[in-house]
Order: structure tokens, then sequence, then C-alpha cells
């Protein structure tokens, strides 16, 4: 299971990588502005559901095999920070961003504000620090360490 783990980990940063620096640029590049937002917020949904199944299940492959060995370890708290940062972005930022480009009500915009573009940024920088700590999860994962 914990092969697997790793596996199904490198597959989604895999993911996470080419649908975020290679797939939604072409997609702006290609179509029209808010075709190409609505196909790139769909890959970003799927890659975020995707990430927070497979993230937990290599937390709990770990916690897992940290019992079976009686060590205390750091990983854990990388990915449940990995995952925090998923949730944080799909559940609260993604919605405000949807909200901005439909004109409706949402209740963390209407309680902090901000432009598209801020909440956009927010966003992307939330995204690219799930990217380096899934490449560092996942590099750890293939050395098969639990620390």
């Amino acid at each position: 299971m914990k092969k697997l783990s790793g596996v199904l980990a490198g597959v989604w940063l895999g993911l996470q990588l080419g649908v975020g620096y290679l797939a939604a640029p072409v997609l702006f590049q290609h179509l029209e502005r808010m075709q190409a937002g609505a196909l790139a917020g769909i890959l970003f949904t799927a890659t975020s559901y995707i990430g927070l199944f497979v993230w937990l299940l290599v937390y709990f492959t770990g916690r897992l095999e940290q019992k079976r060995n009686d060590t205390r370890r750091h990983t854990g708290k990388w990915i449940l920070l990995l995952l925090a940062l998923l949730a944080v972005n799909q559940f609260l930022i993604a919605p405000v961003i949807e909200a901005h480009k439909t004109g409706t009500a949402n209740w963390l915009l209407m309680l902090l504000g901000g432009s598209f573009g801020r909440w956009h940024g927010v966003s992307t920088i939330i995204y690219m620090v799930c990217s380096v700590l899934g490449l560092g999860l996942v590099l750890r994962l293939v050395k098969m360490e639990w620390r």
C-alpha cells in the first residue's frame, strides 16, 4: 500500500504541474477568456479533489506504517499542511473567484472584499506552494522515508 500511495502521489504531482503550468496557459492562449477560464476551473477542481483523495490515502498509509515501526516522524505534518492548502483553495478561495465571475454573493468575499485579481493571485500562490510541497513529499515517498 505504501508503494501504491507513492505512485498515486507522483501521478497527482504530474497532474498538478500539467494542469497548472501547461494546460491552463495553453487554454488561455487558444480560447476566448471566459471559455478558457471555465475549462481551467474544471481541470483545477478535478486536480484538487484527486489531490485531497490521494494525500489522505498517503497520510493514513504513512500513519499505519509509523505505528508499525513505532517511530516519530514529521512527514505527516507536511501532508496535513498540503491537505489544508488544497482544501482552502478548493472550498474557500475557488468559490470567491466563481462569485466574482458570476457576480453572485459569497460570504468570504463580503467579509474580506478584494478584486478578482487579488483572489486569483492568492489562489495562484497557494497552488504554487502546493506544487513545491507536493514535489518535496513525492521525493520523500520515492525514498520510502516517513520522517
